[in-house]
């Protein structure tokens, strides 16, 4: 038998929870009513074995999907996982998940949405800074053309929009790119 309800009453990790005490298989069909996406999460006997969510799979798409809290969710009882993306226990996808959605709290603090646009910052000539970024930050900044929101960036570097913030949160904060 189906189970669904609201995100608003239950989200992901509550769901999990419970199905994992009863050591249900099947699969998770929650759809995220603010950005119109369709997540899927499958269990094989109370275990989460692989998610995905748009071009996103395993466990990021997992931490993307647990702070959903405006939607609806099903259960299908059952439906097998088409592969086995997550090898991480149920609990240890949980807390990462809420560590994450703590982060993001913080970076909010910066990026008020993904939405937002960031632009370079425009130094004078005679400014002699060392500036030193890793691939992914590098990645980010060359997607980076005034007109792309952080999410189409996160897209286009097919790095989850957390990482993406991230990179950008320490761009903004060191006064190479404002956001707009």
């Amino acid at each position: 038998m189906a189970m669904r309800g609201s995100l608003s009453d239950l989200q992901l990790p509550d769901l999990v929870q419970v199905m994992s005490m009863q050591g249900k298989s099947g699969r998770f069909v929650l759809k995220n009513e603010e950005e119109g996406e369709v997540g899927y999460v499958y269990l094989e006997e109370g275990q989460v074995v692989h998610a995905e969510v748009g071009n996103i799979e395993g466990e990021f798409a997992i931490y993307k999907i647990a702070p959903w809290s405006k939607g609806e969710f099903v259960f299908e009882p059952n439906v097998p996982a088409p592969k086995r993306s997550i090898k991480k226990s149920n609990a240890s996808l949980m807390m990462e998940a809420a560590r994450r959605l703590d982060e993001w709290k913080v970076l909010q603090k910066k990026i008020k949405s993904v939405q937002a646009i960031p632009k370079f910052v425009i130094f004078d000539i005679n400014d002699k800074r060392k500036i030193n970024l890793n691939t992914a930050e590098w990645l980010v900044l060359s997607k980076i053309d005034g007109k792309r929101t952080i999410k189409q960036i996160a897209e286009e570097v097919r790095l989850p929009v957390f990482e993406v913030g991230k990179i950008l949160y320490g761009l903004v904060t060191a006064g190479l790119v404002t956001l707009e």
